[in-house]
């Protein structure tokens, strides 16, 4: 695929007074299989200011070139809600915690450059010249680790400690600020749905998941009932966690920074999928998604109450009532979503996320068939294996 620029990027990004473009280079910052949903684009911009010269390293995530792809993830409506998450949510959940004395306000998310749904200015449609401009996180150090070999115990961790505060501050907001919370913040939460057109070939595959891997063969008919009976909760059944969810926090949807071979920071990236539910869909499926299976079997309760310390902590920091967030509570809720929704979300989830480099096509072209895996690594066994063993184990299935 071809880029060169993108469209009146001058009016795009927002600068200081007194500043201009001058000029800006684009080329293809992901490659095929390590993000579906959108275009992702490097950015490199020479702004004149006032003071001199600078240079701006950002990311241009645009809308994906295949109707297929803006079908699977409702383009039209995840788009706008991704830019009102960067635009609106994150200055709002920040000034909120400004003004109940927190010095270190949220700062999961990249700096936000500027957005646009279309060349018109109109806000009834996202076209082909739709963008989302934020900082290039490579360009401070970040990068993702290898999604194939899955994250170790202290990248796991930072997540969690992100995870935790993206559910709590909303939380706290919803409880103080309800209409605050409806107006600026719930307004671009959206369900998102696999679309039914996909429903059979996923089911395929779990069959023959379970037919193919020796240890799921005794399961085969849990995990299809399972598979059959998951769909997206109500909202109301999760109160009073209901908050912000991530709805795709998997390995390459975190980036990380080094000191040595040392992760010691972390931040998330893609919220075009973001959902009003329950925070235990993202702690539950990014444990078991993405973190490496020794890891999970060794730590798992220690990454869950790491999470639930943290959010605890968050919401009194922001002076709220944790009464009714209990542990067990917790607990409970976890066991809710994960016999209710997250299971086929993880069926779905991990083979593309374990697919091996390179096997998967160029976004434009992108189609239902060739997206189905044709064979299934041993890589992508040992995970499913493992995983759909834990949630025998745990009653999940």
């Amino acid at each position: 695929m071809n880029v060169e620029q993108i469209k009146n990027i001058e009016d795009l990004i927002e600068l200081d007074a007194g500043s201009k473009i001058k000029s800006h280079t684009v080329k293809r910052l992901t490659a095929p299989g390590e993000n579906y949903g959108s275009l992702i684009l490097s950015v490199d911009i020479s702004v004149q200011t006032p003071n001199g010269d600078e240079e701006v390293h950002a990311v241009a995530k645009m809308v994906p070139p295949n109707k297929f792809i803006q079908e699977v993830f409702n383009t039209q409506v995840t788009f706008r809600n991704e830019i009102g998450f960067f635009r609106n949510i994150v200055p709002v959940l920040q000034n909120f915690q400004r003004e109940h004395g927190v010095k270190k306000v949220t700062n999961f998310a990249a700096k936000y450059y500027g957005s646009r749904l279309n060349l018109n200015k109109d806000e009834s449609i996202v076209d082909d010249d739709a963008a989302l401009v934020v900082e290039n996180l490579k360009s401070k150090g970040y990068d993702t680790l290898d999604r194939i070999a899955g994250l170790d115990l202290d990248a796991a961790k930072l997540v969690i400690i992100n995870l935790a505060e993206l559910h709590a501050v909303p939380i706290a907001l919803k409880l103080q600020k309800p209409d605050v919370f409806e107006n600026e913040v719930k307004k671009y939460l959206s369900t998102w749905k696999i679309p039914d057109r996909m429903a059979q070939q996923m089911r395929e595959d779990q069959i023959r998941l379970a037919e193919e891997i020796e240890e799921l063969r005794p399961l085969k008919e849990r995990i299809l009932a399972a598979f059959d009976s998951a769909t997206n909760e109500p909202s109301k059944k999760c109160e009073p966690f209901a908050t912000i969810a991530h709805n795709d926090c998997w390995s390459n949807n975190n980036m990380f920074k080094k000191e040595g071979n040392k992760v010691v920071k972390s931040k998330m990236v893609d919220f075009q999928i973001l959902d009003y539910g329950s925070p235990a869909k993202d702690v539950v499926f990014f444990i078991f998604s993405s973190v490496k299976n020794e890891v999970v079997k060794d730590h798992y309760d220690e990454l869950v109450k790491l999470y639930y310390d943290t959010f605890i902590s968050d919401l009194k920091e922001l002076h709220c009532d944790v009464t009714p967030f209990t542990w067990e509570a917790l607990l409970e809720e976890i066991d809710y979503v994960m016999t209710h929704s997250e299971f086929r979300h993880l069926g779905f989830m991990m083979l593309p996320i374990y697919a091996p480099k390179g096997a998967v096509q160029e976004l434009d072209v992108l189609t239902p068939e060739s997206m189905r895996h044709e064979t299934i690594t041993e890589v992508q066994k040992e995970k499913y294996a493992f995983t759909y063993t834990e949630f025998a184990k745990r009653g999940w299935i």
